[in-house]
């Protein structure tokens, strides 16, 4: 690389540390340190289980935080990344956790529920997505079955069931394709693809 240009680009030089052997007493720092280097530590090398029991354990060091203000800002920012970082979290272990957080914690409970309310509510998003995804399906498959129709007459059953449960993306790929299609069985090769 030419040197006027490589003057322009980064160089950094990374620090790598791992965790994974470090017990909680080896881990030092403030608070806040200490919760977020547990929590890193333990979310890609533990069961969900055993995530939560850390995570339960990392927060009682949040009565540490003498700012209540920043300690509720952070805590939140915790309950976000666990609440997305571990994938396998169900329902019944996010009440669990603001059980315990309401139980340990009265004063953080309501960024708890908070927490919890959103979750809910994107979980009622993607719920609300998949099913308009659902209806374009259905609706591209009903176009697919009449354009077919109306071009080779009656279509076998098989291939009315295989457009029925295609996904939106080979519903819309068949139907870009729709006038390409010299035979039946040119569709039922798009299928067998």
């Amino acid at each position: 690389m030419p040197q006027h240009v490589k003057e322009y680009l980064p160089n950094f030089h990374y620090l790598l540390y791992d965790l994974s052997d470090y017990s909680d007493e080896e881990i030092k720092g403030n608070a806040q340190l200490r919760i977020m280097l547990k929590l890193l530590r333990d979310v890609a090398t533990k069961s969900t289980e055993e995530f939560l029991r850390s995570f339960y354990e990392a927060s009682h060091a949040l009565l540490e935080i003498e700012d209540k203000q920043k300690g509720i800002e952070f805590f939140e920012i915790t309950l976000r990344y666990v609440f997305n970082a571990v994938r396998d979290l169900t329902k019944k272990d996010m009440e669990q956790i603001v059980r315990q957080i309401e139980t340990t914690f009265p004063e953080r409970s309501e960024v708890a529920m908070t927490l919890a309310d959103i979750l809910r509510e994107e979980d009622m998003q993607e719920g609300l997505e998949k099913g308009r995804q659902e209806g374009a399906s259905q609706a591209l498959a009903k176009t697919a079955l009449q354009l077919l129709t109306e071009k080779f007459g009656a279509l076998p059953e098989d291939l009315k069931e295989d457009i029925k449960e295609a996904d939106l993306a080979t519903l819309e790929t068949l139907l870009q394709n729709i006038f390409k299609y010299q035979s039946i069985d040119d569709v039922k090769k798009f299928f067998e693809q």
